[in-house]
């Protein structure tokens, strides 16, 4: 009988188990991984030199508690197309084709999370400028409130201008109106700005053959 004293001690303490059974999956630890960022968003690579081209990106997790740590070394990294670029442990790119004007999409993937950088690569030499351009209706010392706007980056390969506005990082610095820049250079104001500038910042980056780690280009726009 004092088994039986045992088991019906227990009996009000079940429904207490059972809750916490079933409301563990609720309940996210500061320390898991909510988001991953790649750096840079893309990387411009030289294909078919000997030898290969090759450029070490970086990794950065954000924690459920608001803490960025790399995780460049233990992020799984994968190129979408090995026959134009390999990526390995460690960020670590190295070009395989041997065209140009071939793209890849690199992903960092850490606790199921990812972030990804886009890659293009070139023939010839690497450009040594940029040149930014906006549509001709925009005015840019006269940006109304909620425009919305293209900025496009173009670079030079054997002679060609080409477009590369999807293959550079875009960001916005200076930026007091409370503006936004896309990956791809869309630039959005919007309709609650407030009056000011920001400067809008192309960069493009290179693997370890060419002469410069990279290419940057900026433009300033006013919000009145």
């Amino acid at each position: 009988m004092l088994w039986c004293r045992r088991v019906a001690r227990l009996i009000p303490l079940l429904p207490l188990f059972v809750l916490g059974t079933s409301c563990s999956g609720f309940f996210v630890s500061n320390n898991s991984i909510v988001s991953v960022t790649v750096s840079p968003a893309a990387v411009l690579l030289k294909a078919g030199n000997t030898p290969a081209d090759t450029y070490t990106l970086s990794s950065t997790a954000v924690t459920a508690g608001g803490t960025s740590e790399s995780d460049t070394s233990t992020a799984k990294w994968t190129s979408s197309a090995t026959t134009v670029v390999t990526a390995a442990s460690g960020g670590v790119l190295t070009a395989a084709g041997t065209t140009g004007n071939q793209t890849a999409t690199i992903t960092a993937t850490d606790s199921g999370q990812s972030g990804t950088c886009s890659i293009l690569t070139y023939t010839g030499s690497a450009p040594t400028t940029l040149t930014l351009q906006y549509p001709n209706t925009i005015v840019p010392g006269s940006l109304a409130l909620g425009s919305q706007f293209q900025v496009s980056a173009f670079a030079t390969f054997n002679n060609v201008s080409t477009n590369i506005s999807n293959y550079v990082t875009w960001t916005l610095t200076s930026n007091t109106t409370g503006s936004t820049i896309s990956s791809t250079g869309v630039v959005t104001v919007p309709s609650s700005a407030t009056a000011g500038t920001f400067t809008v910042n192309a960069q493009a980056a290179f693997g370890s053959v060419a002469p410069q780690a990279s290419v940057n280009s900026t433009l300033t726009f006013t919000v009145i």
